[in-house]
């Protein structure tokens, strides 16, 4: 038994399931049904919509000292009872909670690490030219040398993969350190999707070469296109794994992601210097025809001899990406995290600049297509932000300078929630209204949420929510959770003991001939030091109680057990629990070299892809 998890807050009971956690027969000494009028520990399907509001007065100065009486909510047309009300205050620090040994967890607080309002700083190098990070790096650390004592900050950083370079700390140093460590990354994914176009007509003065060019530079507009839906899809990934990785965590997050950014659009022509240059005069009152130079009658190549003027191909896919950032913000706004987009490339007074000749006093200058190529990135930075209600930085070399106005828009956050009564979850988006009986302040939230119906998920759907969760850098916080093992004899069977202790409150359970049924997806996944998949193994468990031992349960928790016999060469085991009824999943990493030595990783073994 798991006599300490009790002492924590989580009491637990023993079930050994071979095939199911159909509960067993209640013990005589059950405690007694609630009370009328106590509340019922069965979880309610009615959705609470949270939203972070920053109010500012004219000046752009933080308002402070507000009261729920203070906002009014209007779902659609119609005014909504304000359920959940909190401005954000540095949380109290709190005692370290130390488990005992080989016990595992991911919840933040049995860690010791229940930090409250939270701000994760993602160092983007898989969207970043590699010149730009250096000069981001700087800022960074420069930022990080004066945080203040309240700032609970973590710093990750994406490359091919997610990585975590210091998870949250009010420990300045650490984050110093962690970021120190960490070098600029020069990413082939990116150098693929951001190759250069040709320009024969300027180096050979003819323009017969115009057409020559196109069709070459379209052909390698695909090859960037396909490179650069791979970049989005990772970084959509990316977004979601932190959402979830902060999901338990209460009150607002902040996510501040200094990034080149991605186009929200691709395979569209592209607008150089030369044709908007010709453009200008033309609209200027110079008159004659657009399809000469300035009008003067002077012959002009088409795309005006400019390399970025290019015509798209018929047969080149083109396309918005909005579906991508929708679901980043989706999962965002689950956990009520705000982004804040910082612009890594900055401003630039000429192409190629060198990113230490950049200040924050420069602008932007239109003499190169720089400035209008980087709008359509503007552009899904801002979607970012404005769908979350944070706020998108860029036209600034002042990367600290934004990061620190990111950090100080927290600290004066407040949280307003409410449950809709309107009904109609049919999956289409619902505009919000909040307003604030403060004269002259300014409201900064996001405009709605998107209204989407609990459905029966696909098998499909379920076996990828399990393997994001088991392949994901991040553990899963949405089910908390404490892993618990011991290895069993003889110690050369290599075979470990799981037990894997559960808060049933957590789970979404349907109310059926006075039975609360519902059901638990799990997966025990060994990876090696390199990360390839050594052992996978899948299990679906029905839940299945009368009520009186849902009740018993639910206050003395549940303990679901599990043999694993531990691969040679295994470095760690994810155990992944997925909630059938809500979807809710929770990951916890037990590391082998707690119970066994780690032996080598058999040969042949391919690594499993992103």
């Amino acid at each position: 038994m798991l006599t300490r998890a009790a002492a924590l807050g989580l009491a637990v009971f023993l079930l050994v399931p071979p095939v199911s956690i159909a509960a067993p027969q209640a013990p005589p000494n059950l405690p007694a049904p609630p009370k009328p009028g106590e509340p019922q520990v069965i979880r309610s399907t009615t959705r609470l919509v949270q939203i972070s509001v920053i109010t500012q007065d004219g000046k752009g100065e933080p308002i402070s000292g507000l009261k729920k009486e203070n906002f009014t909510i209007l779902d659609g047309d119609k005014p909504q009872n304000i359920a959940v009300f909190s401005c954000e205050s540095p949380a109290p620090a709190a005692p370290p909670v130390h488990l005992p040994a080989n016990y595992f967890t991911n919840r933040f607080d049995l860690k010791g690490e229940d930090p409250g309002a939270v701000t994760v700083i993602l160092f983007d190098s898989l969207n970043t030219a590699s010149q730009d990070q250096t000069y981001v790096r700087r800022q960074i650390l420069r930022l990080l040398e004066t945080l203040k004592p309240q700032d609970h900050v973590g710093i990750y950083a994406l490359t091919n993969n997610l990585i975590i370079l210091q998870d949250f700390t009010q420990d300045a140093a650490a984050l110093v350190n962690a970021v120190t460590k960490f070098t600029p990354k020069e990413l082939a994914a990116f150098d693929a999707s951001t190759a250069q176009p040709l320009d024969f007509a300027s180096l050979t003065g003819d323009p017969q070469w115009q057409g020559f060019q196109n069709a070459l530079n379209n052909a390698e507009g695909q090859i960037n296109d396909q490179n650069t839906l791979n970049r989005i899809g990772t970084t959509a990934g990316a977004l979601e794994a932190i959402a979830d990785h902060v999901a338990t965590i209460p009150g607002r997050k902040s996510l501040i992601w200094v990034s080149g950014g991605f186009p929200i659009q691709i395979g569209m022509s592209k607008l150089g210097a030369s044709q908007i240059s010709s453009q200008a005069a033309n609209s200027s009152g110079s008159g004659g025809d657009p399809r000469t130079a300035a009008g003067r009658g002077q012959s002009q190549p088409v795309g005006g001899g400019d390399p970025t003027n290019q015509l798209p191909r018929a047969d080149r896919e083109t396309g918005e990406q909005t579906g991508s950032i929708t679901e980043a913000t989706r999962a965002l706004n689950r956990v009520n995290m705000v982004i804040y987009p910082v612009d890594a490339h900055g401003v630039e007074l000429s192409a190629g600049m060198d990113p230490n000749g950049r200040s924050a006093s420069l602008q932007p200058s239109l003499s190169s297509g720089g400035f209008f190529g980087r709008q359509d990135t503007h552009d899904s930075s801002r979607l970012l932000a404005e769908e979350t209600g944070g706020k998108a930085f860029y036209g600034t070399n002042d990367i600290r300078g934004a990061v620190r106005s990111a950090l100080d828009d927290g600290r004066y956050a407040c949280t307003v929630g409410f449950y809709p009564d309107h009904g109609k979850w049919d999956g289409s988006f619902r505009g919000i209204k909040v307003t604030t009986d403060v004269a002259g302040a300014h409201l900064r939230y996001r405009k709605g949420y998107y209204a989407f119906k609990d459905l029966a998920d696909s098998p499909e759907a379920v076996k990828a929510d399990l393997q994001h969760a088991a392949l994901s850098p991040l553990e899963t916080t949405s089910l908390g959770m404490i892993v618990n093992g011991k290895p069993m004899q003889p110690l050369s069977d290599r075979k470990l003991q799981l037990q894997i202790a559960l808060d049933p409150k957590q789970f979404l359970l349907k109310e059926s001939d006075s039975h609360q049924k519902g059901g638990l997806d799990m997966v025990f996944l060994q990876r090696d030091t390199a990360g390839n998949i050594l052992a996978a193994d899948e299990q679906h468990f029905d839940i299945n109680f009368v009520k009186q031992q849902y009740e018993y349960l639910a206050k003395a928790g549940i303990v679901l057990e599990r043999h694993v016999t531990v691969q040679p060469g295994s470095n760690e085991i994810r155990v992944v629990v997925r909630d059938a009824g809500s979807g809710a999943s929770g990951s916890v990493t037990v590391p082998v070299k707690a119970f066994f030595p780690v032996e080598a990783s058999p040969a042949g073994v391919a690594k499993p892809s992103n």
